[in-house]
């Protein structure tokens, strides 16, 4: 029975027995008050058991997040090393002069890309500018101009090469 059943007993029981009470000489049914405290013991029973529940879920809820934050922690370590034996792959490539690799279980290659570099956000146009709380460069409107043709004072277009691992 749950908890809130037996709350509502144990109201209901009370109320009869008061009730029941005769108002000269206070007088209650016996009977009533004999299954009012069986119902009592039963609700106290049942509180307990609902609050070891909750205890139990706390204490879950608590394990979790100390998983999470463990796990956390363990993908930020992995991606640091990640990015490192990345970067050695793309020093080895370029000290070799090597643009691609095939093989079994990895093909290892260049591709080509465009990094659009500042160099004074404060000299670039307006018009170019990001409105945030700050300015910031729209570095996609600036690549366009410049490809276009236009100058655009404090940014330059730059090849990149980036290695991707499929």
């Amino acid at each position: 029975m749950s908890l809130y059943s037996l709350t509502d007993e144990c109201r209901n029981l009370y109320d009869a027995l008061m009730a029941s009470a005769d108002e000269e000489t206070g007088e209650v049914d016996i009977s009533l008050v004999n299954a009012l405290a069986e119902r009592q013991e039963a609700w106290e029973d049942k509180a307990v058991a609902v609050a070891c529940v909750y205890r139990s879920l706390d204490e879950d809820a608590a394990r979790v997040g100390r998983e999470i934050e463990r796990l956390t922690a363990m993908k930020k370590r992995l991606e640091r090393e990640r990015d490192r034996v990345k970067e050695g792959l793309s020093a080895a490539f370029t000290a070799l002069g090597v643009e691609k690799v095939k093989g079994m279980y990895a093909d290892i290659s260049f591709r080509a890309s465009e990094q659009t570099i500042i160099d004074n956000a404060d000299a670039v146009p307006e018009e170019y500018m990001t409105v945030k709380t700050t300015y910031t460069p729209n570095k996609t409107a600036i690549r366009e101009a410049i490809k276009a043709g236009k100058e655009v004072p404090g940014a330059h277009l730059e090849q990149k090469k980036n290695i991707q691992i499929k």
